[in-house]
Order: C-alpha cells, then sequence, then structure tokens
C-alpha cells in the first residue's frame, strides 16, 4: 500500500479542498470561512454537489506558497476528521491532481475521467 503524501511547499500556488457531507456541512463551512478570516486566500463556493474531478461534497480554499507554510498546519489541527486534499497548480490539471496531490486525512478517490 502507498504512503499517503504529506502537503509539500514546492510549487507558487495551491488549491485545498475540504471534503465534507451532510453530516459535517455546517462544520465544514465554518472551517472555511475561518481560514478566509485567518489567511491571506480565497474561499471557493461551499459546493453541495460533486463538481470536477470531486467525488465528495467540497469547497476550494485557493492560496499562495506565501501562505502554505501557516495555512496547512492549521488545517491539519482543525479540520477535526475532515479529508483535505491540498494540490499545486501548474497549468496541468492532471499532474496538480495525481503528481502534485498531497493529503491531510483519509485519501478520497477523485474522479479523474473529468480532467481528460
Amino acid at each position: 500500500m502507498e504512503a499517503v503524501k504529506r502537503p509539500v511547499n514546492k510549487h507558487p500556488a495551491y488549491h485545498a479542498h475540504v471534503y465534507f457531507d451532510e453530516v459535517t456541512l455546517a462544520f465544514a463551512r465554518q472551517l472555511c470561512h475561518q481560514a478566509g478570516d485567518t489567511f491571506p486566500v480565497s474561499i471557493g463556493r461551499i459546493h453541495e454537489k460533486r463538481v470536477g474531478p470531486h467525488t465528495m461534497w467540497s469547497c476550494q480554499i485557493a492560496f499562495s506558497s506565501e501562505v502554505f507554510d501557516a495555512i496547512i498546519p492549521w488545517l491539519e489541527v482543525h479540520r477535526a476528521g475532515l479529508t483535505v486534499f491540498v494540490h499545486g497548480l501548474t497549468g496541468n490539471a492532471l499532474a496538480d491532481h495525481t503528481i502534485h496531490a498531497y493529503w491531510l486525512g483519509d485519501p478520497v478517490a477523485l474522479d479523474l475521467s473529468k480532467l481528460a
């Protein structure tokens, strides 16, 4: 079994996707808004449906490498068991969601056919 790749700060920009479901929706909404209030990041919509390659409901947090070393440990401490998918932004969506993919929590299968 392959080890889960932990986030590494080696790209200029990142997305973190906080995954949640009906039960954890309120907490996830609060977590994402708190991240936006705490860090210079961009918070996307709270998607109560599958979007793109994401097979769970999610909210995107966009941030730069300058914020990485502060927000990743913060997300790890505050995620309360939610899975957070973190990936670099290189301009190649498939590589970003595979080669440059990292996890806080248990990995979730992605629908990579959405990126082809």
